[in-house]
Order: structure tokens, then sequence, then C-alpha cells
């Protein structure tokens, strides 16, 4: 039997080690040397994206929270009312005002049941600076209701699944130089649009975007038949049987008021400061359009240029994916005025079209003018350290809210159905009530925490009891609550209650039990503000300890002890003995 010459030849060699030659002299001729100045704002930029990443993920811990919100509570419902609990398959496409949320749904469902950087070779003082911005606009805490809001993880799988094409996209670009294109990746782009588009109104976007990247960088006819193909069926699946939300404003009739139409996008594309700032809207609009007005300038330079960077092409799909989305809302929430633009759950667009605008500038920049990729680093390096500044207003305001999410709770965990605290949760009471017997019956979200299922235990069988000592103090007030402010009239023994608390170091406990006769007969949380309190008043309060609660008083009882619960929830400290008012 022959044994086949594995050996290369001669000419093989030489293709291979000319080969070799070139990649390391092109290596090398990528190895820039860059001034002193350069590359250390590239470190303050990079170190400010570790940083805001450290926060954003810190955010994302404290607000977690078993209390379903807003949204939430009406995917909820589908589910608690359902026949048996049984969903239909129907309801996984069923529409969520203007969006369906596939994914969200299947992740609801397994929660009841059970780099683009690398591909373009960007190094050194560049690739420093995007990733440290790109750090930055995935974790700034300015979108902090996309970090403690659970139904909100639909407002970020669009851009991930974008994220995803488009390295797909650049990896199939790639492979272009090899014999066989990877269809794999043109496979796998076409799989994470239509996974976008099944995640939220803007993931159909994605169809066009892609489009016009595959006309640019991979201009073959299989992959434009594909996307076009593949684009219009999914497009057509999502409109089929689509009703526009009653609610929302007509998109025909905002197109009317163009000039309305372009402040909305501009203000939500701008700097956002706080709601008591007297210049919030006019800095929003102000820095919005001149934000669209440099993206403009970088688009004709991408798009002027004969060779097309690849890497600039993906951050265009970026830009082009921020601007549509704030397009699309703007025709749909015309009517809700400009305020609404400024919404913390649209900053993950925004910070996305500035991250991609600023990074195309920069690139452009270091191929132009060395001088204003230096200025362009250090106003980076600026903005983001300023930033740092109000990132506690961040954090506050997604703590804040998780604080009055599970004061509200208590109500439901002691059987109380105030309306002000069902309000808290979603703006149909009555919905939030009945899917609570549901989640009582089935130990979902908060009753399954068994720490919240002790109502008419014994305290001393089921806490430790610390001294008065270890925590300071008091009830500022007991009330008895009106049937009228109840959404079930026959409740007669119902009590709110209301006080301050610290513990010994100073800090303030998250829980609390209402006692009488050594029975637990209520629960409390810390909250911030009163339920009928904006958000943005709440937010601008210092931290003062209050704590509200919610009790059943019963029969023949004169007097209640409130306890506060130290953090392991294992110890009970007595804060105060107090006496319930006469009927």
């Amino acid at each position: 039997m022959a044994v086949k010459d594995v050996a290369p030849s001669f000419r093989e060699t030489s293709a291979l080690v000319g080969s070799t030659r070139d990649t390391v002299e092109r290596d090398r001729g990528m190895r820039r040397d860059f001034p002193r100045a350069d590359k250390f704002l590239s470190y303050v930029i990079l170190v400010c994206g570790i940083c805001t990443v450290g926060v954003g993920a810190r955010q994302i811990v404290t607000s977690h929270s078993l209390v379903p919100l807003w949204d939430e509570w009406t995917e909820i419902d589908a589910l608690a009312t359902a026949p048996h609990h049984q969903l239909p398959l129907s309801w996984l496409w069923a529409q969520h005002s203007e969006h369906r949320v596939v994914f969200y749904r299947l992740l609801l469902l397994a929660d009841v049941n059970a780099w683009m950087l690398h591909f373009s070779g960007v190094r050194g003082t560049l690739w420093r600076a995007i990733v440290g911005l790109a750090g930055f606009a995935l974790f700034c805490p300015s979108q902090w209701e996309n970090f403690g809001w659970a139904f909100q993880i639909s407002f970020l799988l669009p851009g991930f699944f974008l994220l995803l094409a488009l390295s797909a996209i650049l990896k199939y670009h790639r492979s272009r130089q090899q014999p066989r294109p990877q269809r794999l990746y043109l496979a796998l782009s076409i799989l994470a649009a239509a996974a976008a588009t099944y995640s939220n109104a803007n993931g159909i976007v994605l169809w066009p975007l892609l489009l016009l990247v595959a006309i640019a960088l991979v201009p073959r006819l299989e992959v434009i038949a594909s996307y076009v193909g593949f684009g219009v069926m999914f497009i057509a699946l999502y409109l089929d049987h689509y009703v526009g939300p009653s609610y929302h404003s007509s998109p025909l009739s905002s197109l009317r008021h163009p000039l309305r139409l372009f402040e909305y996008v501009a203000g939500y594309l701008g700097v956002i400061l706080p709601a008591w700032v007297g210049i919030r809207s006019l800095l929003a609009v102000s820095s919005g359009t001149c934000g669209l007005l440099v993206a403009l300038a970088v688009v004709v330079q991408v798009l002027w240029r004969q060779k097309r960077e690849p890497l600039q092409i993906a951050l265009l799909g970026l830009m082009f994916f921020a601007l549509a989305t704030a397009f699309l809302t703007a025709l749909g929430r015309l009517s809700f005025g400009l305020e609404q633009a400024f919404s913390s759950r649209y900053q993950t667009f925004n910070l996305l079209f500035w991250f991609s605008t600023v990074s195309l500038v920069l690139l452009i920049a270091d191929r132009t003018i060395s001088p204003l990729r230096t200025l362009v680093l250090a106003a980076m390096s600026a903005v983001m350290l300023l930033a740092f500044a109000v990132f506690p207003l961040g954090l506050k305001a997604s703590s804040t809210r998780t604080q009055q999410a599970e004061a509200a709770a208590t109500a439901l965990l002691t059987g109380v159905p105030a309306k002000d605290a069902l309000g808290v949760l979603y703006d149909e009471s009555i919905v939030v009530l009945r899917d609570a017997d549901y989640f009582r019956q089935q130990h979902l979200f908060m009753f399954s925490d068994v720490k919240n299922d002790q109502m008419g235990r014994l305290l001393s069988s089921t806490y430790r009891t610390s001294s008065s000592q270890q925590c300071h103090g008091q009830v500022t007030t007991v009330e008895r609550i009106l049937p009228g402010e109840l959404e079930d009239r026959d409740i007669s023994d119902a009590l709110r209650i209301s006080g301050s608390a610290t513990d010994r170091f100073s800090r303030t406990p998250r829980k609390f039990l209402i006692v009488s006769d050594d029975k637990i007969v209520g629960y409390g949380a810390s909250v911030a503000g009163p339920f009928a309190a904006k958000h943005s008043e709440i937010v601008r309060k210092k931290v003062s300890g209050e704590w509200l609660g919610f009790a059943r008083l019963p029969r023949d009882a004169s007097m209640i002890d409130a306890y506060a619960l130290d953090s392991s929830m294992s110890t009970a400290c007595h804060l105060a003995t107090v006496e319930v008012p006469k009927q």
C-alpha cells in the first residue's frame, strides 16, 4: 500500500513563509506609538468604564425584589387566570402594548416553572477607550429602570441580539477570504434578528439595518436575498393581527407634526438632567440636536470613503438602531409630552447612540487629525468623570423604587388590600389583588420566601429576640383603614402603622413585624416616602429610616408591638408598644 507524501512542496513552503512575513509586518504596522497624553486618557476612560460596570452590577443586585411591578402584573395575570393555569401557545405571540415579547414570556415561564473589536483589529489606546466607553454605556446607572424591573429585559434583548448579529456578519465578512465563506455566521445573524423581532417592537429595525450593512460590506446576492426574504417574512408575521394601542399616538397623526417629532427625538437622545433642574428640557433638546448633527457628519464621512471599514459600518448600524428606536418611540408616544422622552428606560438607547457616535468620531479623528483624537479622548474622560457625580442619583432611584414596591407588598402579605399600596404595584389594583391569591397558593414571587408566610405564628417560636438596645426607633402613627380605602369593603380590622428605626450601626432595617399577644399580625418594610409622592421628589429626600406596615387586628386586642428584623432575618428587635385607636 502506497503512503501518500504529506511533506509540503517548495512552492507551498514559500507561499506559507511569505504569508507569515506579510502578517508579521502588518501586525508591526498596527503597533502604533500614541502620544503619552492619549495613552493616559485612554486608561482613564477604561478605568471609568470598569468602575461603571461595578456600579451597574451593584445596582442590579441591590434593586432585586421578589415583588412584581407594573407590566409584569399583566403577564402574570394571564397565567393566574388561565384555565388550570395552563396558557395557550398563542399567548407567547400575543401583543403586549405594541410589542411581541416572546423571549420575556419564555423567561417568565422558566422562572415560574422552574465582541466586535476583536474582529476589527483595534488595539492599544483606541481599544482601551472604546471598551471603556462601552462599559460605561452598558452599565450606566441612569438606565436604572432596566436594571431593577424584570420586564425591562425586553428592552435590553434587541440591543444584545443586534450586537450578536453584527458580530456574526463581520465574521462572515472575514471568512470571505477563504475558499468557502462560513454560512453559519450568516445563519447566526438571521437567527439573532429573528430573536430581536420577538423581544421588543424596535427589534424589527434589525432587518433593514442588517440589509444595509450587508450591501456595504458583503454585496453578495445570496446574503442580500437572505436578509430580504427572512426580513419580509418575520416582519409580516409580526404585523399579522397587529393592533395599535388605543392610548398611544397614531403614527400617521404624529407625522403631521414634524417639529414636535424632531423635538421628541432630540430630547430622547440628549443629555438628561434630574427632573428638578430648570433647564432640563432645553439642555436635552439642544444637546440631542448637536448629537444628531455630529452623527450626520460622521455618516457622511464614513460613507464617503471608497474603502469602508467593517467596524465603522457596524458602529453605524448601532447608531441607526438607536435613532430608529427614538423615532418609533416618538411616533407612538408624542401625545405623552416631551417629559416622557426622558424616562430612564430609554437611556439604554440614548447611551448606545452616544457610544456609537463618539466611537466613530474617535476612529475618524485617529485616521485624520491626531490633535482632534487627543481632544476627543480628553472630552470622553471629562464627561465620564463628571457622570460619576450623578451616579448616586441613579442608584438611589432604583433602591427607592424597590423600597416602595416592597413596602406596598406588605399590604398583600398581611391581607390588607389598601388601594394606595396596590396602586404602587400596578394601576389596576383589582388585578394585583386577584393575582396575589394565586401567588400565595403557588408560593410564587414574594410568597416564595417562607419569612413572608408567618401570619398568625408565635413570634417567640419563630424568631430570636434581642434587647431594645440593639435598635432605635418609634411608631409615629397607628390608624384604622376605612372600608372605602380598601378593595374589600368587608374588612374592618385593617391597620396602617408607620414609624422610624435604625439599628446599632445606624443602618435602616428593611423588614418589620407587627405583633399582638406574641402573634404575628402584620408586616412592615422601609419606605422612601409617601405612596402618593412623585418618584423625583422621593429621590431628593435624605434617608430618614422611615418604615410603613399593615396589620390585621385580632378581636379585642388593644395593644400592638413593632419589631425590626436584622439583616439575617432571624432576630427581631423590639421597637415600641403602642395602643390601637378605637373604632
